[in-house]
């Protein structure tokens, strides 16, 4: 596997992981949880959207660079 193909998996793998973190927070119970996860719920889904919009860019600038 190339560093590349490695570096897609990686940045897939975050975005999930990112993503499964941010729904689970914001669906956690409100009284057993301070309104704060909820922000940071909001903000790891963010943070999932901009992984995905970076591995599109990845993908297409390293495909001439990387073989």
């Amino acid at each position: 596997m190339s560093i590349r193909g490695f570096h897609l998996i990686f940045i897939a793998i975050a975005a999930l992981f990112s993503a499964g973190f941010g729904v689970w927070a914001l669906f956690i119970d409100e009284q057993s949880s301070g309104s704060g996860i909820k922000i940071f719920g909001g903000m790891t889904l963010v943070a999932s959207a901009v992984l995905v919009v970076y591995g599109f860019y990845f993908r297409r600038k390293s495909k001439d660079i990387i073989i």
